[in-house]
């Protein structure tokens, strides 16, 4: 009888209590030294295949599977991790490091829950809160990644890297380094791991360049999400056959607008120019406003190589020093980028709008355009601002003339009408020759040149929405729930911690309370505490509304270049407008939804983790040559055990600890709005301003700690006899002035 039998066998039965690993081989006769290896291999194989657990103090019992729950795992940087269950609604779950398993981040994963009293102290103690409950994982179902990334050690004995992976607390041994030198970062391949107690192993894919070098960074966070940023070479092949050359096949059944008065505005930098607009007096009144979207669709075919690699990146993601594109480049700049003075194929939605911006009509059609000029936000910002050299083409400006007071309207009564009209600040990142931070400063982009355009998109897919609902069929739906009462509840507190008089409950509520704090100091931590309790915005077929925006019909049209959901809008527009039946069902549609959703979390991820490593490597080279400089922060949230402090300059955040500040005996309250000390006095509270300076930056770990200016003190220097001093046998301490024992 095999091993695995008598142990399923042993455990079924009723007598049995969890033993250890020792204790079962003695009770199952296990003598010899094969016998031994054969039991233990089996062991972990009915663990790994989650017909048996192995419990607290490594004792092995059959699983609790009335007590299982499926979902993933999120790690903690110190190795402990919360498990998101799959079923919707269901609370996280707490795992300690020691219950992890052999999971890695983002594994699907099954755990057994349980109910820990000292492990809801301890939460409740660090300010986490005494509501979760605990468990430990049984099995790993499916791996998030067989790759990691990390940076390749040496000893003289064996080589390992340290994965860059937030929460990845295992090195990966490596037995054939390619004579790849020290330091630098290396993609591997992960090897089956199914034994917690045996080291994981692995194999170098690819050498990514010394950790220092300029893009390796980035170049890492890319392949631990396992994205490429160039496309395959078959995908570039058929972009390359595609040309910019409008045929006459292609003009068959548009509408000609090369006449018209047509014209782009897009950041400086901008490369893609996926919409444009005109804006001319309509005959019956009004106005006649025209969006015109660069006509992707008819160059990316459904099932075309460039198609099933557009689907599979989602999005384009925008990072510090690059941009990964959705499609390829020839498409992206030349062939459906709206460029000046060139003919271009448009999807266009024109809105016949009252002399106050209501919409009175709209179509949408097939055209092409001829763009009569390319204007950058700043050009139109110095306009609006009544400069007079912006360099702006004397046929723009007079639309400007007409469309800048339209859309100021068109604003006001958007928000009047319950629209979020909610700002905060973005960071810009320029960086040197060796991709080092050279300048870091909020992101000046011309705020009402920006809104310009956006009021303009937001017109036309909101057009588009109608013309969708109207055909009855399925489509995709850009929709934004509404905060919960959870949520509802967390942000009427802190904006009272702030001094902000309003719990809302309605979006015109929410605008009462960015208006009081609007040119206050607490203004940004306002936006904030609202956009924190704001649930994500998603794709889906099933259409709720978008919340923040006040619409209750809202897809995404205008950007087909960078975001997939927007071409997939277009193809089902133009089987609305040709009548043509759809050739894809509901069912699918929801499930590109879905993957659009992970592609567009992943994407933001990135971003966020691109612009952290940039600046987490600016802050460490502040803090090795000017370790005392003070800078200025906020307040921005409070925990159980210290303050979070973002600096406004550069939206860092770290963490001051309560313990760290000498003056007081320092406690959160309740509701994580203040500190106070044990007589109940208050001493900070979310928005202060305060000045810190760097404590420490742990780039391997993304974190940053900062200390209180004024709690910056000369360690006390210990008298002769107090020294404590390390004896030259033991190592141990020891003190001078007094007579060791021997």
């Amino acid at each position: 009888m095999s091993f695995d039998t008598q142990i399923l066998q042993l455990m079924a039965t009723d007598h049995y209590r969890p033993m250890k690993q020792h204790e079962l081989a003695q009770a199952l006769h296990v003598e010899s030294k094969e016998q031994r290896g054969a039991f233990r291999h089996a062991l972990y194989a009915l663990e790994e295949a989650g017909k048996i657990v192995r419990l607290r103090k490594n004792r092995w019992s059959l699983p609790d599977v009335e007590n299982q729950v499926i979902g993933t795992l999120k790690f903690m940087a110190k190795g402990s991790a919360f498990f998101s269950p799959e079923q919707a609604g269901e609370p996280d779950v707490y795992i300690s490091e020691k219950n992890t398993g052999t999971a890695f981040p983002g594994d699907k994963v099954s755990i057994e829950v349980y109910h820990s009293e000292y492990a809801a102290r301890q939460r409740e103690r660090r300010g986490q809160g005494n509501t979760l409950a605990e468990g430990r994982v049984v099995r790993v179902l499916e791996r998030a990644s067989n790759q990691t990334v990390g940076l390749l050690h040496h000893t003289p004995y064996y080589s390992y890297i340290t994965p860059d992976a937030a929460g990845f607390k295992h090195d990966v041994r490596i037995d054939n380094t390619q004579d790849i030198p020290k330091n630098h970062k290396v993609l591997v391949q992960l090897d089956d791991w199914i034994d917690p107690y045996k080291p994981l192993t692995g194999t170098i894919l690819e050498d990514l360049g010394p950790m220092n070098a300029p893009g390796v960074d980035v170049d890492s966070l890319l392949r631990s999400a396992g994205i490429e940023e160039e496309f395959p070479a078959e995908v570039i092949a058929e972009a390359d056959q595609l040309s910019d050359e409008i045929s006459v096949e292609q003009l068959r059944g548009r509408r000609d607008l090369r006449k018209a008065i047509i014209f782009t505005i897009d950041p400086e930098t901008a490369k893609d120019y996926d919409d444009a607009i005109s804006i001319e007096p309509h005959p019956d009144g009004g106005w006649l406003l025209g969006v015109h979207i660069a006509d992707v669709s008819t160059f990316v075919q459904p099932g075309t190589l460039i198609d099933q690699e557009a689907y599979r990146r989602g999005n384009s993601i925008y990072l510090v020093d690059r941009a990964v594109m959705m499609l390829p480049r020839e498409l992206t700049t030349k062939v459906c980028s709206l460029n000046p003075n060139r003919d271009h194929l448009t999807h266009s939605v024109e809105l016949h709008l009252s002399p106050n911006g209501e919409i009175l009509d709209y179509e949408s059609f097939p055209a092409v355009i001829h763009s009569k000029a390319r204007l950058t936000y700043s050009q139109a910002q110095q306009f609006i601002d009544g400069a007079f050299d912006h360099g702006i083409p004397e046929i723009i400006i007079q639309r400007l003339k007409n469309l800048c007071p339209l859309v100021k309207k068109m604003r006001a009564e958007r928000v009047e009408n319950g629209s979020v009209e909610i700002n905060t600040p973005e960071i810009e990142i320029k960086l040197d020759a060796r991709g080092k931070v050279k300048k870091m400063t909020p992101r000046s982009e011309s705020k009402e040149a920006y809104q310009l355009i956006e009021e303009c998109m937001l017109l036309a897919n909101r057009a588009v929405a109608e013309i969708l609902l109207a055909s009855e069929r399925p489509a995709v739906y850009r929709i934004h729930d509404e905060p919960d009462e959870e949520q509802w509840a967390a942000m009427g507190m802190e904006l009272q911690a702030l001094g902000i008089p309003k719990l809302p409950q309605t979006r015109p509520e929410i605008n009462e309370a960015i208006k009081l704090a609007a040119g206050t100091p607490v203004e940004y931590t306002a936006n904030l505490a609202i956009l924190r309790n704001f649930k994500r915005a998603e794709y889906s077929t099933t259409q709720i509304g978008h919340f923040g925006l006040g619409f209750t019909d809202y897809p995404h049209f205008t950007s087909p270049i960078r975001r997939y959901p927007d071409l997939l809008v277009h193809r089902l527009l133009k089987a609305v407008e040709t009548g043509i039946p759809l050739s894809i069902s509901k069912e699918q549609i929801e499930g590109i939804s879905k993957h659009c959703n992970e592609t567009e979390r992943k994407a933001a991820e990135l971003e966020r983790q691109s612009i952290d490593t940039k600046r987490m490597g600016y802050y460490a080279q502040i803090m090795n040559q000017s370790p005392d400089t003070q800078l200025k922060g906020y307040i921005v949230s409070i925990k159980g055990k210290g303050m979070i402090v973002e600096l406004p300059d550069s939206l860092q955040r770290g963490m001051v600890t309560f313990a760290s500040i000498t003056s007081d005996w320092l406690e959160a309250n309740p509701e994580m709005t203040q500190a106070k000390t044990r007589g109940g006095k208050v001493k900070y509270t979310i928005g202060d301003q305060v000045d810190v300076v760097l404590a420490n930056v742990d780039a391997a770990r993304g974190f940053v700690d900062f200390t209180m200016a004024n709690q910056i003190v000369a360690p006390r220097r210990r008298s002769k006899k107090q020294r404590i001093q390390p004896d030259f046998k033991t190592g141990k301490p020891r003190q001078y002035g007094k007579r060791r024992r021997r």
